[in-house]
C-alpha cells in the first residue's frame, strides 16, 4: 500500500544517515582541594592579569555607554590597546595554568582557571559600571555646588546619569560580551593546540563556550536578553511558549527519530568522572544532539540543502553525492514539516512569527516598553487598547502605532515558506538559548566554588597550607634554576662515514668542512627551538640532551620535543642531498636514537667544562646503530619503513645484561626507547591510527603534536612494531617475540594517510 504525502510528513525520518555530532561539556572543579575556609577554591591570579582585566572593562564601559565625553577627553591612545593586551596576558596565564595541569595529571586545574578568569572578568565588568555612576554622580553634585555654575554641563551629565541606569542591563551584558569574545578567542586561536597536546577531546571546552549572552545578565527570561540575543518567547508559566513547554515539544518531535538513544554508530558515552555530575542535562539523551548548533540545520534546514543540491548540480558533481543531498532534502523536509504540524496546532506559530516580524519595529519603543508587551500587541487583539493607552501616556503613539500596525498585517500574510523560514531560526535560536542557559548554569556553579584571593596574609597563609591554585605569568614563577628531575638523549650517527671521507679526498675536497655545512650546522640553528643542547660532537655523530627541571611543568616535553628534533635534523638532511646530489656529492644517510631517563644525569668537571655521565648515552648509541650485514641484505630493497629490529640471542641471555644487544637496520630512521615512549604518551595526546600493511595487515601508528619552545606545533607520527626473533647466522626470521620497538616516521605517504584520519 502506498503511503500518501500526508502520511509520509506525519512519521519522523530515521536520521542515522546525518553526520550529527555529540555536545560535550565536561566541566567538574569536584577533586581540587578547597581553600582555607573549607568551602571555596582558593585562586590567586596574577596582579598583572587583573590589571588588564581592569583596564579593559573600564574602556569597554566608555565604549558601550557612551561616555567618552565625561571620562576620556584629550585620551588619543585606541583602546584596541587594552584588549592586545589583555589577550596576551590571559594567554600566558592560561598556559600556565595548562602546564600545572599537565604536571599535576588534573585536568579540573585547567578547568579552574578558566572559571576563575571568567569570574574576575565579571566581577570587574560590574565594578567599572559602579565606578562610572559614582563618577557621574559625582559630577552631578560638583556642578550643582560649583560657583561657576554651568547648567547645560550640569544637565548633560544629569540626562547621561539616567540613561546608563535605565540602561544598565544591556550596558553590563555588551562589555561584558566584549571581553569574553577576548577570553574566547584566547581559547580558540592560541590555547586550542596545546590542549589538543595534552587532554582529551573530551576535556576541552568547546570553542564558544564562554559567548554565552546569559552570562551577563541576572535574569536569563530577561525579554531584552531574549529579543536581541535569541528569541522572544513566554515567561509565564501558564504561557504556552514557556520554556518548558517549548522544550517539552521539540524533545517529543526528536524522540520519534530514536535519536534519544543512548549512543548511535559507535559513538562513545561522554566520560563521567566517578562521584561527580555528568552534564547538565545527561537526564535528557536529546540534549547531545539539539545542543549542537550544527545539528539543527542538518536535521531542519531543507532550505540551505536545497540550494547546494541545486549549485551541485549545475556543477555536475558526482550522482553519489547528488544522492547524498536528495535524501538529507527529504529527511530535512520530513523533520521541519513535523515541527511545522506541531507548533501550528499548538498555536504557537503565530507568535513565534511575530518575534521575528517585530524585530524592526520594537527598538522605538522598548524601554520604556518591554518586548514582551509589543508581542502581546501583535498576536492579541484584547491587549492592543491597553498598550495604545501606554503608548499614548508616553507620547509614543505617533509613528509607532502605525509600524505596529504594519507589522501586524506582515504577520498575517506571511506564506507558508516564510513561516517555515522563521520556525526554523527559531529552533536554532532557542536551542542555542538552551545551550547557553545549561553552560551558563555549569559556569556560574565553577565560579561561585571560587575565591579570588587578594588579601596578603590570606595569600600567604593559603600558599602554606598548599591550598593556594596560581595563574602567573612566566616572569612572575621566578628565574631561579631548578634541580634536573629527567633527561633525554639523542644521538644521531651519519651511516658510512669513512667511505664518504673517502670519496670527498678523492675529488680533492674537504670531508670535515662538508660534514660541517650539511649536518652540524644547520642542526645547531635549530636545537634551540627543542629547548635542547649539545653533549659532544663526534668526527661522525653528534649527541644532544634535553632537560627536564622540577617546577617547571611548560619544559616537561623532553621527549616529544626530542622526536620532532630528530624528525626536523632528518628533513635539513635530506634537503641538503637535494643539493648535493645535484653537484655529484656524496649523500648524507643517518640512524639516530632517542633514550629517556626518568632521573638526572651524574655530572664531573674538567676545569670549566662540564662532562655529563648517563646510562642514556650508550643506550641512544644502540639504538642509533646499522648492522652491516642488514645493511648490505635490505640496500637496493624497496622498504615502506626505515627501522628494522631483531633479536639473535636467547631470552636467557637478555635478562642477564641492562645492554641492548638486539640487531638493527637503521637508515634514516629514528628509533624511541619503550621508556621513552611511555614518557610520550604521557607528555602530550596521541591517537592511534591503523595503517594498512601488505596482505590485509595493519601497522599501528601514534600521532600527537609537539609544542615548540617558538610557539608552533608540529605533528609527529610513531610506529609500534614486534621486534622479531632471527637466526644468529642466517639472519632468517622465525617470528615475534613479546618485546616492542617504537620508530618515529618521517616518510611523507604516512603524514599524509594521517592527516587524513587524525
Amino acid at each position: 500500500m502506498m503511503i500518501g504525502f500526508l502520511g509520509l510528513f506525519s512519521k519522523a525520518p530515521d536520521l542515522g544517515q546525518l553526520p550529527l555530532k555529540r555536545y560535550l561539556v565536561n566541566l567538574s572543579l569536584g577533586r581540587l582541594a578547597f581553600g582555607v575556609d573549607g568551602i571555596h577554591i582558593d585562586v590567586h591570579i596574577s596582579p598583572q592579569v587583573r590589571t588588564a582585566v581592569k583596564r579593559a572593562a573600564a574602556a569597554a564601559m566608555i565604549r558601550h555607554g557612551r561616555l567618552e565625553g565625561f571620562f576620556e577627553e584629550g585620551k588619543k591612545e585606541p583602546r584596541e590597546h587594552e584588549r592586545i593586551a589583555l589577550r596576551q596576558v590571559c594567554t600566558e596565564a592560561l598556559r600556565d595554568g595548562i602546564h600545572r595541569a599537565k604536571s599535576e595529571s588534573e585536568v579540573q586545574i585547567d578547568f579552574l582557571g578558566q572559571a576563575a578568569l571568567a569570574k574576575l572578568v565579571l566581577e570587574e565588568v560590574r565594578n567599572e559600571y559602579r565606578k562610572a555612576v559614582a563618577s557621574l554622580e559625582a559630577l552631578v553634585r560638583a556642578s550643582e555646588l560649583s560657583r561657576n555654575y554651568d547648567q547645560m554641563e550640569w544637565l548633560r551629565a544629569k540626562e547621561k546619569l539616567a540613561e546608563i541606569k535605565q540602561s544598565r542591563r544591556r550596558i553590563v551584558r555588551l562589555a561584558g560580551e566584549e571581553l569574553f569574545h577576548v577570553l574566547a578567542d584566547v581559547q580558540a586561536r592560541n590555547l586550542r593546540d596545546i590542549r589538543e597536546s595534552n587532554f582529551p577531546a573530551e576535556y576541552i571546552l568547546p570553542d564558544g563556550f564562554f559567548i554565552n549572552p546569559t552570562l551577563h545578565v541576572d535574569d536569563v527570561t530577561d525579554d531584552f536578553l531574549l529579543m536581541e540575543a535569541y528569541v522572544l518567547i513566554g515567561r509565564r508559566a501558564d504561557e504556552p511558549d514557556n520554556f518548558s513547554c517549548l522544550k517539552a515539544i521539540i524533545d517529543a518531535i526528536v524522540a520519534k527519530t530514536g535519536l534519544a538513544r543512548e549512543g548511535r554508530g559507535g559513538e562513545q558515552k561522554e566520560a563521567v568522572e566517578p562521584g561527580e555530575e555528568g552534564p547538565a542535562s545527561a537526564g535528557d539523551r536529546t540534549d547531545h544532539w539539539l545542543m549542537e548548533s550544527e545539528n539543527i540545520d542538518l536535521m531542519f534546514n531543507c532550505f540551505d540543502t536545497r540550494e547546494r543540491y541545486r549549485k551541485a548540480k549545475q556543477g555536475k558533481e558526482a550522482k553519489a553525492a547528488l544522492h547524498e543531498l536528495r535524501a538529507r532534502i527529504r529527511i530535512q523536509e520530513r523533520m521541519l514539516a513535523l515541527c511545522y504540524r506541531r507548533f501550528k496546532k499548538s498555536g504557537l506559530l503565530k507568535p513565534i512569527t511575530a518575534a521575528y516580524e517585530m524585530k524592526a519595529v520594537y527598538r522605538s519603543c522598548c524601554p520604556p516598553l518591554r518586548p514582551v508587551q509589543v508581542r502581546e500587541y501583535l498576536v492579541k487583539r484584547k491587549a492592543r487598547r491597553s498598550l495604545a493607552r501606554e503608548l499614548k501616556r508616553r507620547k509614543l503613539d505617533g509613528s509607532i502605532l502605525a509600524d505596529l500596525q504594519a507589522t501586524i498585517r506582515r504577520v498575517k500574510g506571511c506564506t507558508t515558506r516564510k513561516k517555515q523560514e522563521h520556525l526554523l531560526s527559531f529552533l536554532k535560536d532557542f536551542l542555542r538559548y538552551h545551550r547557553d542557559r545549561e553552560n551558563g548554569r555549569l559556569l556560574r556553579r565553577a565560579m561561585d566554588a571560587v575565591n579570588l584571593v587578594t588579601d596578603e596574609k590570606m595569600l600567604l597563609l593559603s600558599k602554606k597550607n598548599r591550598l593556594l591554585y596560581e595563574y602567573l605569568l612566566p616572569e612572575e614563577r621566578g628565574k631561579e634554576e631548578k634541580p634536573i628531575i629527567s633527561h633525554v638523549i639523542i644521538k644521531a650517527d651519519i651511516r658510512g662515514s669513512m667511505d664518504i671521507t673517502h670519496t670527498m679526498r678523492a675529488k680533492g675536497l674537504n670531508p670535515a668542512s662538508y660534514f660541517s655545512l650539511n649536518f652540524f650546522d644547520p642542526i645547531s640553528e635549530i636545537i634551540r627551538d627543542y629547548n635542547a643542547s649539545k653533549v659532544f660532537i663526534e668526527g661522525d655523530a653528534i649527541i644532544l640532551s634535553i632537560f627536564e627541571n622540577e617546577d617547571t611543568a611548560q619544559g616537561w616535553y623532553s621527549v616529544a620535543r626530542a622526536c620532532g628534533l630528530a624528525v626536523s635534523m632528518l628533513h635539513i638532511v635530506q634537503h641538503c642531498n637535494e643539493k648535493n646530489l645535484k653537484h655529484d656529492l656524496p649523500a648524507l644517510e643517518l640512524g639516530i636514537g632517542i633514550c629517556y631517563k626518568p632521573s638526572p644525569p651524574a655530572f664531573l668537571f674538567d676545569g670549566d667544562s662540564r662532562i655529563m655521565i648517563s646510562h642514556a648515552i650508550n643506550l641512544a648509541d644502540r639504538l642509533s646503530s646499522c648492522d652491516k650485514r642488514l645493511r648490505k641484505r635490505f640496500r637496493n630493497g624497496a622498504r615502506p619503513f626505515n627501522l628494522s629490529v631483531y633479536q639473535h640471542v636467547r631470552d636467557e641471555d637478555l635478562q642477564t645484561t641492562a645492554d641492548d644487544l638486539s640487531l638493527r637496520y637503521n637508515v634514516n630512521g629514528i628509533e624511541l626507547d619503550p621508556e621513552g615512549f611511555a614518557k610520550l604518551s604521557r607528555e602530550i595526546n596521541l591517537n592511534r591510527i591503523a595503517y594498512p600493511a601488505e596482505g590485509n595487515g595493519e601497522v599501528t601508528l601514534y600521532t600527537g603534536k609537539v609544542p615548540t619552545l617558538s610557539g608552533t606545533y608540529q605533528r609527529i607520527v610513531i610506529r609500534e612494531a614486534p621486534v622479531l626473533k632471527v637466526n644468529p647466522v642466517s639472519l632468517e626470521v622465525s617470528g615475534p617475540t613479546a618485546r616492542k620497538y617504537y620508530e618515529v616516521c618521517t616518510q611523507p605517504a604516512i603524514y599524509q594517510f594521517v592527516d587524513t584520519r587524525a
